[in-house]
């Protein structure tokens, strides 16, 4: 019957049934693993109502069902705020003592074990006590919403860190809590909570918001009308500004419209923290992206421990403030920035007005020309914006005089053996009669090479002018004096002092960008090298090894890895030792409880943690961690000396990790493929042997229970001959089915790994033998011979499995080869071991002079359902799993199985090719008691053992 196409389908209840399951072990899945939703109470100042307008909201979610928890609230003394607690479960809160008295901090670990729906956090930008997790309370909260916990919290405009800058000059207060604007802008919903100065100032003067003798101070200072005034227009303004955004992101930029990039120089300039800010800003108001760049000098003379410490801290708060820190070597600072800004898509390049000054290299020269002047010239693609800092710049790329021109002993000796070593070359060459200018010569080449090992320009300074005197002493009438008469010695002299001061200084100069570039070369050569390891690594830990060992090639120090399993778990830890003897390290404090419990953090939260950062910093390593696309594969702790890592090392790091989270990633994709096909190739073993059982086992099944109803039915009548007949075909049908259902026992322990092999030294001609107890009874119409020349032969087996390979090898031949064969079961010592104490193997053949398999037939008949084309009757019941299971067997005992035609002088008819199939397996050298195995040699040549069947 045809269905009309207009005709609506049934669906298949099945299929309904299934998508339903399907669709709420999504649901279910997503609710676990979905991350909590923020919402940010937002105002201008303390007592606009943030808090109370934050309970109001948890009691009215509360209500509606939601599991509510007050993780922690600021001890208020105002009666209103306080009585909207009552009715609202609120978690201890936990005490640490500091300096003799006890702070009072949020508990985060208490609120992740209870897991409440909602929980109230108050102040977000809150420092935390010193011990605490994490140094910030936003991180705090971030580690509740990445556990999927919704977050009621608050914050007032002067808390965020972009408009920090505009807030202080205004207010004449610098405010040290900040949060990153990023925390502001992604909160899943902002409510502002808004109130009148006028409004303000009246409660504040009623002692509704802090006491009398406070709010005194405070109405003198950062609570006047002005000040109060302006936050309130820098908060709308910024609320309105996270809504712009907000519509922007969900209805997506336009087509080609890429923003404009900004590029800010980062310095250890006290004033740079406002420049970055001013930075962040401008990009965000171009929908471009930052870049953070730090221009190290090339000398060798490393910063001091403020330096260095100021370089962190603004190098994190470009982080923070979303940019890329990019690191690049040089000692032009305008030339260094305009040269990345023309490689890139920057628009507008960001520098600080103290970094824009113009300074004098000398006492005695002019001023150079301003940075500022100098980009403009050479960035002619971008614009260049100088944001007063009001602080004295400590650029990185202009060291001090003092640090430039330090004199060391590498110094000290380069000068002396050069100005030494010139001018006793230029004694030879004055007696010799050459002229001064040779010597001349001399003395330039000494000082170049004086410069290829001279440290500073402190060499240039003491060789030039010690070169001049020298010369005049020695070489310039009268000789043996520093007097000079002749209008041509001062230009001699100033030529060459002025030539050895300059080409000392540029050889020095490049020397040191020669080395920096080395460094540099060095670090993108490990970087490569590691992408080039990792796709020739086979396995994760061979891939984590890996990483690691590129890891201590990069920053040569100790690396502890910890690989994450598929299920979350973090794995026993693998210290990788540097080999640094500079090192103050132990592998057992590296891998303690402590240690451990930091990078299970860094495991389940996707952050970094650890030393150098703003969570669980009392550590020895920075924790980092190996992700891969979706999920945590591993843990890095890379043991950090009291100096950080410099930006440039810390990408190459993040880069490294990030190769190895997608390696990880990529193998275990892998391993799962392969367990989905080898489960695919179970399924199909499984159906085809339904199917072969499902129809072989019928013939037999159907012969037997045919010829027992003859025998009910028909006894009395039937001769004794063919009751003889009856009985026969009953009992080979019925060992066919055992042969069958052991094969059947060996295939499912095969499928299922659940194969042990029982090892020990087996006398090989005792298991042939016993083997021809249990073979087909027609293999008595064909000559089964053994031949086995040592008759104390052994090797390694399991004698059960071995045995059933015999018989299958002789029942498959008897099958095979037409009645009278002759089938030759042999074994014999094949090979010694070429290494010592290796015995070799032994080779078990099983041949026959039957018909022979064709050439192109031998590569298929090991494989699973294989049949022959030679078949007899017997052969079209056979679901072709005897010799499968040989070859299967045999290569687990660590042996190989071959088929090959018999010898052309072991044939017995040319139209016979023959077969001859053999298996190998590990020899064992018998050296016990010699008297047993004698006896049972001398046993066997008697006849004692029965052939079973065999000639």
């Amino acid at each position: 019957m045809e269905t009309s196409s207009t005709e609506p389908i049934r669906p298949n209840p099945d299929n309904l049934l299934r998508a339903i399951a399907a669709d709420a072990d999504t649901c279910a899945r997503g609710d676990n693993e979905r991350r909590g939703r923020l919402k940010i109470f937002f105002g201008y100042a303390a007592g606009v109502g943030k808090t109370y307008a934050m309970l109001e909201a948890a009691h009215a979610a509360k209500e509606h069902g939601r599991d509510v928890v007050v993780g922690y609230i600021e001890p208020h003394t105002r009666p209103d705020t306080l009585a909207l607690l009552d009715g609202l479960e609120q978690l201890p809160v936990r005490e640490i003592p500091y300096k003799g008295i006890t702070l009072r901090e949020f508990d985060v670990d208490a609120a992740l074990a209870r897991k409440p729906g909602l929980i109230l956090v108050d102040e977000l930008a809150h420092t935390n006590a010193p011990g605490s997790r994490h140094a910030k309370r936003y991180r705090d909260v971030e580690e509740l919403l990445h556990a999927g916990i919704d977050v009621f919290t608050t914050v007032n405009v002067q808390h965020l860190e972009s408009p920090n800058d505009k807030v202080s000059a205004t207010t004449e207060v610098v405010v040290q809590e900040r949060i990153p604007d990023r925390i502001f802008d992604y909160a899943a919903s902002v409510e502002l909570v808004d109130l009148d100065p006028d409004d303000l100032v009246e409660r504040l003067e009623g002692g509704k918001i802090y006491g009398a003798e406070r709010a005194e101070t405070a109405l003198a200072n950062f609570f006047s009308k002005k000040n109060l005034a302006y936050l309130r227009e820098l908060a709308l303004r910024r609320t309105a500004d996270r809504l712009n955004r907000n519509l922007e992101r969900g209805l997506g930029r336009a087509a080609g419209d890429a923003g404009d990039d900004v590029l800010v120089h980062v310095s250890p300039s006290a004033g740079n923290a406002t420049v970055i800010r001013a930075a962040a800003r401008l990009a965000a108001a171009y929908h471009g992206t930052l870049t953070a760049l730090v221009v190290e000098p090339v000398d060798d003379q490393k910063p001091s421990k403020e330096d260095a410490r100021a370089l962190h801290a603004n190098v994190e708060l470009a982080e923070e403030l979303g940019a890329h820190v990019v690191t690049v070597y040089g000692d032009d600072l305008a030339l260094q920035i305009a040269q990345y800004a023309l490689s890139g898509t920057i628009s507008k390049i960001v520098i600080g007005s103290s970094e824009n000054s113009r300074k004098r290299t000398l006492p005695f020269l002019p001023p150079r020309e301003s940075v500022g002047s100098r980009l403009a010239k050479l960035s002619c693609t971008a614009d260049v914006v100088v944001i007063a800092d009001r602080h004295e710049a400590r650029p990185t790329s202009s060291r001090p005089l003092t640090a430039r021109f330090k004199p060391t002993r590498t110094d000290f000796a380069a000068a002396f053996l050069a100005l030494v070593g010139a001018t006793a070359l230029g004694l030879l060459l004055h007696e010799a009669g050459l002229a001064s200018s040779t010597v001349l010569a001399v003395y330039l080449m000494a000082v170049l090479l004086g410069s290829l090992k001279a440290d500073s320009f402190f060499y240039s300074i003491l060789v030039s002018p010690l070169a001049v005197v020298l010369f005049n002493y020695f070489f310039q009438m009268p000789r043996f004096t520093l007097t000079a008469y002749g209008l041509n010695y001062p230009f001699t002299f100033a030529f060459l002092f002025v030539t050895s001061m300059v080409v000392s200084s540029l050889t020095i100069r490049m020397r040191h960008e020669a080395q920096m570039n080395a460094r540099k070369a060095y670090r993108t050569e490990v970087l490569l090298e590691t992408e080039h390891r990792l796709q020739e690594a086979n396995g994760v830990d061979s891939i984590l090894s890996t990483t690691a060992e590129q890891v201590i090639k990069l920053l040569r120090t100790t690396v502890v890895i910890y690989q994450v399993s598929p299920s979350g778990r973090l794995l026993d830890p693998i210290p990788f030792a540097s080999g640094n003897p500079d090192e103050d390290v132990t592998m057992t404090s590296l891998v303690g409880d402590d240690e451990r419990a930091v990078a299970a953090w860094v495991a389940g939260n996707n952050k970094r943690a650890g030393k150098g950062t703003g969570t669980l910093m009392n550590t020895r390593c920075l924790y980092l961690p190996i992700r891969g696309k979706d999920t945590v594969v591993g843990v890095a702790g890379i043991v950090l000396a009291d100096e950080d890592l410099d930006a440039f090392e810390k990408n190459l790091l993040l880069v490294m990790l990030d190769e190895c989270g997608q390696a990880v990633e990529r193998e275990r994709s892998a391993e799962d493929a392969h367990r989905i096909r080898l489960k695919a190739e179970q399924e199909s073993l499984r159906a085809n042997l339904l199917r072969s059982i499902s129809h072989d086992l019928r013939t037999p099944l159907t012969s037997i229970s045919g010829d027992a109803s003859i025998l009910l039915s028909s006894a009395d009548v039937l001769t004794d001959e063919k009751k003889r007949a009856i009985y026969t075909d009953i009992y080979e049908d019925a060992l066919w089915l055992v042969n069958l259902v052991e094969n059947l026992l060996v295939v499912t322990r095969l499928d299922n790994g659940t194969m042990t092999l029982k090892t020990e030294p087996e006398l090989v001609e005792d298991v042939i033998r016993e083997a021809f107890h249990h073979l087909n009874r027609k293999a008595a119409l064909h000559d089964v011979r053994v031949e086995v020349d040592d008759p104390l032969l052994m090797a390694q087996m399991d004698g059960r499995l071995i045995m059933q390979v015999i018989i299958n090898l002789v029942n498959n031949a008897v099958t095979y080869t037409p009645e009278g064969s002759r089938i030759t079961v042999s074994a014999r010592r094949a090979e010694r071991g070429q290494q010592p104490g290796s015995v070799g193997l032994v080779a078990v053949s099983v041949a026959d002079d039957g018909p022979g398999i064709a050439p192109a037939d031998r590569t298929e008949i090991f494989t699973m359902f294989y049949k022959g084309k030679n078949v007899g009757s017997d052969a079209r019941r056979g679901m072709g799993l005897g010799l499968a299971l040989c070859k299967s067997i045999v290569e687990i005992h660590g042996g190989t199985i071959a088929v090959d035609a018999l010898p052309e002088r072991e044939r017995t008819s040319p139209d016979r090719p023959g077969t001859v199939i053999t298996f190998t397996l590990p020899a064992v050298e018998y050296e016990a008691d010699h008297a047993e195995a004698e006896q049972r040699a001398a046993a066997v040549a008697a006849g004692a053992y029965d052939e079973g069947g065999g000639a």
